[in-house]
């Protein structure tokens, strides 16, 4: 697998290793089934990046959630994972059109281990060697007439801003009315809690491209923000950081802030998320947890 997609045995062992806990946070059981001796040598190499591998399964669950909540106001929706990696979602959350995009290699081991054809969820599986490969054609077999949400969950660290704004106006070109959900760290928060990590990434050759306010690119290319949702945030409405709640506005804003779940919304699309997820980062709560 190329190394970006070697990356996905991270993230997939993380929610292994969350599955395995008396009180799991995302509660993954598919995750399990992805992982071989092969991909524990990788998840191995991240083993001290504890405060990592929380927030990246507390990504995961806001990302179940939100999209739980769309699923609920539309359960016809097509969603499509763009670089799914080990994402189980079709299989865990009822409803959906799904498609899920991603190099080749991986999508053949995923087939193998989880086959499309065992979800409950209609599902499609479409290889794309995204160094090689046109994002338009692949896309061309999911339907643009009616609204779709897009998945880039754990991407647009290792995207540049020419790849993003590449991306981005693909996706507003040809869905109208469509919903992005994806993660942003800013590049502060990668230097002050995410160095190690970066510098394992960089050994994999998987460099990170941080940048200083990577929601920027898609405010200027149109999108607006329908939710967004800290993982600070949510780490200490869970329990899992033991700081006090009123002290994240007064002394860790740019950690409230660098680090966020966010759902755009396209530029031409009169489709609005539900109500439950155009929150603010400050009133998330009722949605990721209750």
């Amino acid at each position: 697998m190329k190394p970006i997609s070697n990356m996905a045995f991270y993230c997939c062992g993380a929610r292994v290793q969350d599955a395995a806990t008396a009180s799991p946070i995302c509660g993954d059981g598919y995750a399990k089934l992805f992982m071989n001796d092969y991909g524990q040598r990788i998840y191995d190499k991240f083993q001290t990046e504890t405060t990592t591998k929380v927030s990246m399964t507390v990504r995961h669950r806001i990302i179940d959630e939100v999209l739980r909540q769309m699923l609920h106001a539309n359960e016809n929706l097509s969603i499509v994972t763009i670089g799914a990696g080990f994402d189980s979602r079709p299989y865990r959350l009822a409803g959906g059109n799904w498609f899920e995009l991603d190099e080749p290699a991986l999508i053949a081991y995923k087939n193998e281990h989880l086959p499309a054809e065992t979800c409950a969820n209609p599902l499609r599986r479409i290889a794309m060697d995204f160094c090689k490969d046109s994002l338009e054609d692949k896309l061309s077999v999911i339907s643009s007439s009616s609204p779709a949400v897009f998945i880039l969950e754990g991407i647009f660290i290792y995207l540049d801003e020419a790849q993003t704004g590449a991306l981005t106006q693909t996706l507003n070109r040809l869905f109208p009315e469509h919903l992005l959900v994806c993660d942003l760290v800013n590049r502060d928060m990668v230097e002050k809690y995410g160095q190690r990590l970066r510098d394992i990434a960089a050994q994999m050759n998987a460099p990170f491209k941080a940048v200083d306010r990577p929601e920027s690119r898609f405010s200027s290319g149109g999108y607006q923000v329908e939710a967004k949702i800290s993982l600070v945030e949510v780490c200490v409405d869970l329990g899992l950081y033991s700081v006090p709640k009123y002290f994240l506005n007064y002394f860790l804003k740019n950690e409230v802030d660098g680090n966020a779940v966010y759902v755009w919304r396209g530029q031409k699309a009169p489709v609005r998320a539900p109500a439950g997820c155009a929150q603010s980062a400050q009133a998330s709560l009722s949605l990721i947890v209750g």
